[in-house]
C-alpha cells in the first residue's frame, strides 16, 4: 500500500521554459546546422526575415567586438542538454566551386568522443583502464552490456570503484551512458537537471515508469497528484532521452564551415563569430506593424493569436542566436588566449588543456564546454581545426614548462623520422632522449602508445625496410 501525503517542498529546480529549450538546440549546430534551422523557421514564422549579403564585401566587414556580442537573457543552460535531431549537412558532389580545404574525413562513433572525454578527466591510471572498458561494452543505445560486478572482478577492484567510473560516464555527454537500463537512464538525466529525488518527475519515473503511458486522469485518481501537476512533470520527462547514443552515427565525408576565426591584426591575436556571413535574420517589421495596428483591420480572436505566438517564437531565436554567439564566443576567447603561442611557434607548443580549464575561465558549465565544442571548427592562418583540436592532457618538462602529448608526439616522430634506419630506436630509446634532449619524463609504454597512434611501425618492421 502506497502511503500518499501532500506536503510543500521548496527546492532549486531548472525549469525546461521553451525559451531554454530553444536556447539549447540552437547552442550544439554547427555553422551549417545553424543556416538550415534559420531558413526552416523563416519558412513557418512570417514575422522572421533574412537579408541575403553580398559575398565580395563579407571579408571587408569588421569582426564584431566583444561587447557587441551579448546574452540578451541570462538563462542557466550548463545544467540540461537536449539532443538535436539536425544531422551534419553532406556536401554534394555535383555542387560547383568544392571548397576542398573544408572537406573532412570524419567517423567519429560514440566510442571515439566519450574516449577522448575521458582523456580529459582526472582519472588514475586504473580508472581509465575501467572507463575505457565500460564505453567498448556499450550497445547502440548506450546502456551496459556487462554487470558492474563482472568488471570489478576483471580488474580485481571493488564494486564501489567501479561505480565510481560509471557514475563520471554516465553524466559525459550525452547523459545517460553506461546506464543499466531506461529507468536509470532517466533517473541520470533528471539528476543533471537538479530534480530533486522528491520531485515529481523524478517519483514518476522511479515509481511509476510502466504506467507513464496511462492518461493524466487515470495517474491522477490513482495516486492522488493534481492533473496540472502531473502535466508539468510529464513534459519534463517527455524532453529526457532514453537512448542517449541513438544520435550517433558514422559518415566518411562532411562539409564543414568554419564557426570561429583566430587571426593577428595589429600586432593582437583576436576572435570572431562566423555570424551572419550568409545572411542575416531580422523581425519583419511590415507584420510587426500589422499586429500592432490589428485593431484596425480587425482581425478575429484566433488571428490574433496566432500572430502573437508567431512573434513570440520570433523573438525567442533571436534571444537564443544571441545566446548561442554569447557561449561560443566565450569558449573562443579562452581557447585561443591559452593556445596562442601554438599559432605563432607551431605545434610543439601547443599547451595541455582541458574542459575543466575552460569553464573556470568561462564560467560555463564543463559538460556545456564540451557540447558547445563538439562538431565545431575554426579558421585560423595555418588551417581549418575541430575545435577538439586544442585540447588534451600533457607533462611537464624539467623546466617546469606544460607540453601537450600532440606535441609529445611531434617530438616522437621527429625523433624517428631523423634516426639511423640501420640501426632504429627501441620505444624505451626513444623515452631516453625525449628525456635528456627536451626534458620530457614518460614511460616506454607511453611512448608506444604514441607511436601506433601515429601509425609509426615498430623497430622490427623499421629495420627490415
Amino acid at each position: 500500500m502506497i502511503d500518499l501525503k501532500n506536503k510543500l517542498i521548496l527546492t532549486h529546480q531548472l525549469l525546461l521554459t521553451p525559451q531554454l529549450k530553444l536556447n539549447l538546440k540552437v547552442l550544439q549546430l554547427n555553422t551549417i546546422e545553424l543556416n538550415e534551422f534559420i531558413l526552416q523557421e523563416v519558412q513557418k514564422n512570417p514575422f522572421l526575415e533574412i537579408e541575403y549579403k553580398d559575398q565580395a564585401n563579407i571579408l571587408e566587414n569588421n569582426p564584431p567586438a566583444p561587447e557587441d556580442i551579448k546574452l540578451n537573457e541570462e538563462l542557466n543552460i550548463e545544467e540540461f542538454w537536449e539532443k538535436s535531431f539536425y544531422n551534419p549537412s553532406l556536401y554534394s558532389e555535383s555542387q560547383e566551386e568544392v571548397n576542398w580545404e573544408n572537406i573532412l574525413r570524419a567517423e567519429e562513433s560514440l566510442l571515439d568522443y566519450l574516449s577522448w572525454q575521458i582523456r580529459l578527466k582526472e582519472l588514475t591510471d586504473l580508472e581509465r583502464e575501467i572507463a575505457y572498458y565500460l564505453i567498448g561494452n556499450l550497445d547502440e543505445r548506450g546502456y551496459l552490456t556487462i554487470f558492474p560486478e563482472e568488471v570489478a572482478k576483471k580488474f580485481k577492484v571493488s564494486i564501489e570503484k567501479v561505480e565510481k567510473v560509471r557514475n563520471i560516464i554516465k553524466n559525459l555527454d550525452p547523459i545517460g551512458v553506461a546506464c543499466l537500463d531506461v529507468k536509470e537512464c532517466l533517473l541520470t538525466q533528471l539528476k543533471f537537471m537538479n530534480y530533486s529525488e522528491d520531485s515529481l518527475p523524478y517519483i514518476l519515473i522511479e515509481k511509476h515508469l510502466e504506467e507513464l503511458n496511462q492518461n493524466v486522469e487515470h495517474l491522477s485518481k490513482k495516486y492522488g497528484y493534481s492533473e496540472e501537476e502531473l502535466k508539468k512533470a510529464l513534459e519534463v520527462i517527455r524532453q529526457l532521452d532514453p537512448y542517449p547514443a541513438r544520435n550517433f552515427f558514422s559518415e566518411k565525408y562532411i562539409y564543414v564551415e568554419p564557426d570561429l576565426i583566430f587571426y593577428k591584426k595589429d600586432g593582437k591575436w583576436r576572435v570572431e563569430i562566423t555570424r551572419d556571413q550568409i545572411f542575416s535574420i531580422k523581425l519583419n517589421e511590415t507584420y510587426k506593424k500589422f499586429l500592432k495596428d490589428s485593431k484596425k483591420f480587425r482581425l478575429n480572436k484566433d488571428t490574433k493569436k496566432y500572430l502573437r505566438e508567431k512573434i513570440r517564437d520570433a523573438e525567442m531565436l533571436l534571444k537564443a542566436l544571441d545566446s548561442r554567439y554569447s557561449s561560443l564566443y566565450k569558449v573562443g576567447k579562452a581557447i585561443l588566449e591559452h593556445q596562442i603561442e601554438f599559432f605563432e611557434k607551431g605545434i610543439k607548443y601547443l599547451k595541455p588543456l582541458t574542459l575543466k580549464i575552460i569553464s573556470e575561465d568561462t564560467g560555463l558549465h564543463e559538460s556545456t564546454v564540451s557540447r558547445i565544442i563538439n562538431r565545431k571548427y575554426v579558421q585560423t592562418p595555418t588551417g581549418i581545426y575541430p575545435l577538439k583540436f586544442f585540447f588534451s592532457t600533457g607533462y611537464a618538462n624539467e623546466k617546469g614548462e606544460n607540453i601537450s602529448s600532440k606535441a609529445v608526439k611531434d617530438y616522437i616522430k621527429e625523433i624517428i623520422d631523423n634516426e639511423d634506419s640501420k640501426k632504429p630506436l627501441s620505444d624505451s630509446a626513444i623515452a631516453k632522449v625525449l628525456k635528456e634532449k627536451y626534458g620530457i619524463k614518460i614511460a616506454r609504454r607511453t611512448v608506444t602508445k604514441y607511436r601506433e597512434e601515429l601509425g609509426i611501425p615498430s623497430i622490427r618492421e623499421r629495420k627490415n625496410k
